[in-house]
């Protein structure tokens, strides 16, 4: 490993987003940690239908000469960063909204079940889908591109609405 890999790789490590994953070091792609909320679902249903989610990405880039282009992707939803917007830089930052119909369903029988409150209201989703980078870069041996990917992962939250709490519940005496 040379020297110039281990301040990139503790970048994200202070971070304290997912742990990065790289192939050559060239690029190295991290990601927080994305929220959703959820509303209850019915008691036959193991399977979670995700909302559009938001992931926040940043990739640390080195190349031996300039940098052209950086892409970060999840699912069909990816953004490009050109060469004038990486001038200078040795990171590249991203927010990505993959909408609904590109993510996997989340599947769990203990999560969010309606009329159900001994379900849980928070689930974790590790490796729910993954970010890719690629790094094109340009020197006078030619133009190479490098990948990298990290697996990405949803804390969910159940909205079981004002009454489903102590707050939202209704005194039997005065209900009509």
């Amino acid at each position: 490993m040379d020297y110039h890999r281990i301040p990139i790789l503790a970048l994200f490590a202070a971070a304290g987003g997912v742990s990065p994953v790289f192939a050559d070091g060239n690029i190295v792609v991290a990601a927080q940690e994305a929220e959703a909320t959820v509303a209850p679902r019915s008691p036959d249903s193991r399977l979670i239908n995700l909302p559009a989610l938001t992931f926040s990405l940043r990739a640390a880039i080195q190349c031996k000469g300039e940098s052209l282009s950086v892409t970060m992707s999840v699912a069909d939803t990816y953004t490009t960063l050109d060469k004038a917007e990486l001038a200078g830089q040795r990171a590249a930052e991203a927010m990505l909204t993959v909408p609904a119909d590109q993510l996997a369903l989340a599947a769990s029988s203990k999560f969010c079940i309606e009329g159900d409150s001994e379900t849980t209201d928070e689930l974790l989703v590790p490796g729910i889908t993954t970010a890719q980078g690629s790094l094109q870069c340009a020197s006078e041996a030619g133009v190479s591109v490098h990948y990298a990917s990290v697996p990405l992962q949803v804390r969910l939250s159940c909205d079981r609405g004002p009454e489903s709490g102590p707050e939202g519940a209704q005194d039997p005496s005065t209900a009509r």
